[in-house]
């Protein structure tokens, strides 16, 4: 709720901290009545002196943003604030001044091939009416018969384009889920996975995991005692430990699938950037009775800012999953639907480059990190741009925070599970220009150097 308070350009840290806390407030991420942290705790957590933070409360109290009495804690006033759950997924993001080793998406479009729109593209397209909610006709069928090429006969019927792999998603779970009912998910995942958990007010219920992926007697169990409508899972790099599923694991979880007949969100949008290529075949190809949603993206392979992603489902569970989203927006905008077209014949090519391209850079960067930072643990990933690193903590949030006032940005563990519970993992994402990545890793030693040899001075 706080990330970036620290780089406000005026006030002491102090200031700072009451003003951050205020928006908070007023923006109803803290309800009227909410409990504050006790004044040692949130020194800890903020990486603050304990007088900075009882500067700050002080501040609020005379203000009439808060209220402390003796024996029960400081609490919220604000009657007029709704209560917000805190996304994670807003924790990858930073508007604040710093070198951002958070977010995972390509910094840029400098990589793609030369696309255009005017407007007799646009026509061709099938851009007629502008309003289109299951995506353009054109670009439905280049999915479908994309999703042919690779053994999984495909309908346009069966095609919905979204605004990006995060709302294919939400939209599958949305409609699938009954209130009161749990959403199948391994306890570390896609932190965007619990964000929309949070919001349709369902409950996450975690499965075990060893080093090839989902343990299927686990599954099974799970499956059995609880019922999931939904299993949300991925079948490419795993986001954030960047393990890769074992193709013997993924043949015995197809079989627990099959036989409780589950249907399940299997997220592709990391897919292509295996380094040793996309691990085929996947739970849609292996499955004879579950149904596999697949979810697609060219966020991570060709660039976020198109914001266009894609489910392939029965048409039935297709047609649920418009009427859901009209709820919210009316489709994906025509002009990067069009864009998309244009850079799916080269999808395969820009895959192969930005794997060539992150494998290298990781190695850089692992090394980098094992040179500089010993007592961290930093897996190896199997694909993808993220390095999962084990900090000798049992919580990296504050460390998090400190890092950002050294001007380098980084995601805690705690994002990336249900709970948010003490988490002792980073998440760096290196998907940068080496030059950037090199000086985000040199601000990361300095900030542990400080920060592991002053706690106290640090912490209070």
């Amino acid at each position: 709720m706080l990330a970036g308070w620290s780089d406000a350009p005026h006030g002491t840290l102090a200031q700072r901290l009451a003003h951050a806390v205020r928006g908070a407030v007023h923006s109803g991420l803290l309800a009227n009545g909410s409990r504050l942290p006790a004044e040692r705790t949130l020194a800890s957590m903020l990486a603050v002196s304990r007088s900075t933070v009882t500067t700050a409360l002080s501040e609020l109290r005379a203000d009439g943003t808060v209220t402390s009495r003796q024996g029960s804690g400081t609490t919220v006033r604000n009657v007029y604030a709704r209560a917000i759950a805190g996304s994670r997924i807003a924790e990858h993001f930073s508007s604040t001044p710093g070198i951002d080793l958070a977010a995972g998406n390509p910094p840029d479009a400098s990589h793609l091939p030369a696309v255009h729109i005017d407007v007799a593209t646009l026509l061709a397209g099938g851009g007629g009416p502008g309003v289109q909610p299951l995506g353009l006709p054109a670009l439905r069928a280049a999915l479908a018969s994309r999703h042919s090429e690779h053994g999984r006969l495909t309908d346009t019927s069966q095609i919905h384009v979204t605004a990006g792999a995060h709302q294919a998603v939400a939209l599958v779970v949305g409609a699938l889920h009954t209130i009161g009912a749990p959403v199948a998910v391994e306890a570390t995942s896609y932190p965007g996975i619990f964000d929309i958990i949070d919001t349709i007010g369902a409950r996450p219920v975690p499965i075990g995991v060893d080093s090839a992926g989902l343990l299927a007697d686990d599954l099974d169990r799970l499956l059995t005692e609880h019922r999931p409508p939904v299993l949300y899972v991925q079948s490419g790099p795993h986001n954030p430990t960047g393990r890769i599923p074992a193709p013997g694991r993924l043949r015995a979880l197809a079989e627990v699938l099959d036989r409780h007949e589950t249907t399940v969100v299997e997220d592709g949008a990391l897919a292509d950037l295996a380094f040793a290529g996309r691990v085929r075949p996947e739970l849609a190809d292996l499955c004879r009775r579950a149904v596999v949603v697949s979810v697609g993206s060219l966020s991570k392979v060709a660039w976020g800012g198109l914001r266009i992603g894609w489910l392939r489902a029965p048409a039935p569970l297709v047609e649920r999953t418009m009427h859901l989203r009209l709820g919210n927006d009316l489709g994906a905008a025509a002009p990067s639907q069009l864009l998309a077209l244009q850079l799916l014949p080269h999808l395969d090519d820009l895959a192969e480059q930005r794997r060539t391209t992150l494998s290298a850079t990781v190695e850089r960067a692992l090394d980098l990190l094992r040179a500089d930072l010993p007592e961290w643990q930093v897996s190896e990933p199997a694909g993808g741009s993220v390095l999962w690193a084990r900090l000798p903590i049992a919580d990296t949030a504050a460390f998090a925070l400190f890092a950002g006032r050294h001007g380098v940005h980084v995601a805690p563990g705690s994002i990336a599970t249900a709970t948010r519970a003490p988490n002792p993992h980073l998440r760096i994402c290196v998907d940068r220009p080496w030059g950037t990545v090199h000086e985000g890793i040199r601000r990361l030693r300095l900030a542990w150097s400080e920060f592991a040899t002053k706690p106290a001075a640090i912490l209070g």
